[in-house]
């Protein structure tokens, strides 16, 4: 997975990211509202987060609840 930085915000894989539509293993979500102002660093903290080994799964999994 490639992340980076525009002026618009993060991407993923050189395409924008936009937090309501995402898609995983052929299941997805999408949605046709306005674009989100997003913090492309607020998103990098969130995940970086996540990683914490000592994080129980529930809570990894919140964290993805809050950055969706």
């Amino acid at each position: 997975m490639k992340i980076g930085f525009s002026k618009t915000g993060l991407t993923i894989n050189s395409k924008k990211f936009h937090p309501l539509n995402l898609a995983v293993k052929g299941y997805g979500l999408e949605s046709n509202l306005e674009d989100l102002e997003t913090d492309p660093f607020e998103l990098l903290e969130k995940l970086a987060k996540a990683k914490d080994a000592e994080m129980t799964k529930e809570q990894k999994v919140n964290i993805l609840k809050d950055i969706l």
